[in-house]
């Protein structure tokens, strides 16, 4: 009787493990305004099953999880003259789609302007 709970509990373990395998999750990033045109330029940027929707009047793609290769720079240093929108206009300078942000892991006196911006 254990041998057969043994392996009753194997073959729910893979199934289970296949079942989530198959499931990928799946991501989204706004891109813009809204446009007639969304769901073409998201399944342009994510050829591989990317859908556009109109979500508060912004442009959402959706796709899979992993896709996507996100790459980071380091644009200075964040300060009250260069506050987060400071950063996030330099990051769109480099990337329209890029987002900027003020990183203050490395301390206080250490909060850098990093921009992460889609490089696959």
């Amino acid at each position: 009787m254990a041998r057969f709970f043994h392996y009753a509990l194997f073959i729910f373990a893979a199934v289970a493990v296949m079942e989530l395998l198959v499931e990928a999750a799946v991501c989204s990033r706004e891109i813009g305004a809204c446009a007639e045109s969304c769901d073409d330029i998201c399944r342009s940027k994510y050829p591989e099953g990317g859908k556009g929707a109109c979500q508060d009047d912004n442009c959402v793609c959706f796709f899979e999880c992993g896709i996507e290769k996100r790459c980071n720079v380091g644009l200075g240093r964040c300060s009250s003259q260069c506050s987060e929108s400071c950063c996030a206009a330099k990051c769109a300078q480099k990337d329209p789609l890029g987002q900027g942000y003020c990183d203050g892991s490395l301390g206080p006196q250490n909060v850098l302007c990093q921009c992460s911006y889609d490089c696959s």
